[in-house]
């Protein structure tokens, strides 16, 4: 591809022999047309037109030996028709609606296939998204889809450009919201149609719409604030919050709906904690190991941003009646006067069926005596009797050489262990996140308390620890509960 866009001139800017260029050049274009053919992969399909439409311009194919491509496939669009993106594996990862990295590359190149066949305007849907994926840098996922994004974005701005120098502008613009008769006029003309034009819009939610008369072109921003509480979002989940208490710990209760006619295959409940709080893996393990409530729905779950926002999927099968979350949180400092948490409801491939709404926990005089701190403030292990009833397997023991994500744990005694033995010898192996080495280094050499949870390969994880001596009052005092297994 890159011989083909150069005409035969190398990457340090030299020409290339005509004999390598035509020899070689053609043996790939003739070897492209017969993969393509029996080719079913969408992140491979615009990549391979692109090149084979560069191989045409540049007679080394003929219109005939493109004639059976089916060029117009693997293409999806928003449920607006706004925008359009390639149809490739993993489209669409849910931070912000963002593009996955194969997507954005497989994207420009069917933007730069459109504008080598002179369709400019055509490529345009897939422009507007591309630019809709740019982070803040003015790049895009990785190095690759940077290259092609940004080639795909400088070829439609060179393409407009050289058009618009070809045009006289005079436009005149009116901006507002809908229904309403006063709106904002901006003018354009040869004189300042580079520059930029600000107005200032009275705040408020609602539709806005962009009137026009004359010739020229324009681009508008729409820059709007996003954090804004009330009642505007669509209620098609029926989202609804509330907060609640679990032993003296705070915590939130989240009810919803699932429609039962969605052919979804995976929603995402997306949680931002208050201002103080966190999300910890112990306390969404213990709700996770209940079977009764809302969480046996929960197919996976995701703590972000150290505990300041929960992913967690849902079974897109719990369809028939109200889901009912209750979540704890742990409050890691006290905060006067927070401002609402978002919560978010979105069909994971269609973003476009989302709902938010936003939730307030108040501040709490409750003391923290249940809350068992270990090391920094990051390294914070709750418990309650409910917890330690639903933990699989507890171990006490010694902390020993951590290889990788593996600890060995010395002088291990189980304390309980509900899906069989993980102790050899007064040792035993445990697996933990790499964001936890801190937390268990932070343990030393002093005698510790695992809360542990079986994996498929007879092995175990961490979901908490502890210094043995900060928990052994919960543990006392939970005791006749703590030896019971979770219900399968």
């Amino acid at each position: 591809i890159s011989l083909l866009e150069s005409d035969g001139v190398n990457r340090c800017g030299s020409p290339v022999s005509e004999s390598y260029y035509s020899n070689t050049i053609e043996k790939v274009c003739n070897a492209t047309l017969a993969s393509a053919q029996d080719s079913d992969d969408c992140c491979y399909h615009h990549m391979v037109v692109y090149s084979l439409q560069l191989c045409q311009q540049r007679g080394f194919l003929k219109m005939k030996d493109l004639a059976t491509l089916d060029t117009g496939k693997c293409i999806g669009s928003s449920t607006d028709g706004k925008y359009q993106f390639a149809t490739c594996q993993d489209n669409l990862e849910f931070e912000s609606v963002k593009g996955s990295s194969k997507s954005i590359e497989a994207t420009g190149y069917a933007a730069l296939y459109l504008m080598a066949k002179g369709q400019v305007e055509d490529s345009l849907p897939m422009i507007m998204w591309l630019a809709s994926q740019r982070n803040e840098n003015g790049g895009f996922r990785s190095s690759q889809d940077t290259v092609i994004g940004l080639q795909a974005l400088s070829k439609f701005a060179e393409a407009i450009n050289a058009d618009i120098a070809l045009k006289e502008t005079n436009l005149v613009m009116y901006v507002g919201k809908v229904k309403s008769n006063k709106l904002q006029k901006v003018i354009l003309n040869n004189m300042n149609r580079l520059s930029v034009n600000e107005l200032i819009l009275t705040p408020a939610i609602g539709n806005y719409k962009i009137k026009w008369t004359g010739s020229g072109v324009a681009f508008v921003q729409l820059i709007s604030t996003y954090h804004v509480t009330g009642s505007e979002y669509d209620d098609i989940f029926g989202l609804t919050a509330s907060t609640t208490m679990l032993e003296n710990i705070q915590g939130v209760s989240v009810f919803f709906t699932l429609p039962r006619d969605a052919p979804s295959t995976m929603y995402l409940l997306e949680i931002s904690a208050p201002t103080g709080m966190v999300f910890t893996k112990a306390l969404v393990e213990g709700q996770m190991q209940l079977t009764d409530g809302g969480f046996s729905t929960i197919t996976r779950y995701d703590i972000k941003q150290g505990g300041q926002r929960l992913q967690l999927y849902i079974d897109p099968e719990a369809r028939s009646d109200e889901i009912v979350l209750i979540i704890p949180l742990h409050s890691k400092f006290a905060v006067a006067n927070r401002m609402p948490a978002q919560i978010s409801l979105v069909d994971y491939y269609n973003p476009s069926q989302r709902q938010t709404i936003f939730y307030t926990i108040e501040d709490s005089d409750n003391d923290s005596s249940d809350l068992y701190v270990v090391g920094d403030e990051n390294c914070a292990l709750t418990l309650t009797c409910d917890i330690l009833q639903n933990t699989e397997a507890i171990l006490i023991g010694y902390p020993g050489k951590i290889s990788g994500n593996s600890l060995v744990v010395k002088n291990a005694m189980p304390y309980k262990a509900c899906k069989g033995s993980f102790v050899k010898k007064m040792k035993s192996n445990v697996q933990f996140e790499s964001s936890e080495k801190p937390c268990v280094k932070a343990l030393g050499n002093n005698r510790s308390f695992f809360l542990l949870s079986y994996l498929d390969d007879d092995k175990v994880e961490v979901t908490g620890m502890a210094d043995y001596g900060a928990v052994l009052s919960k543990v006392t005092e939970c005791y006749s509960t703590l030896l019971e297994c979770p219900t399968q």
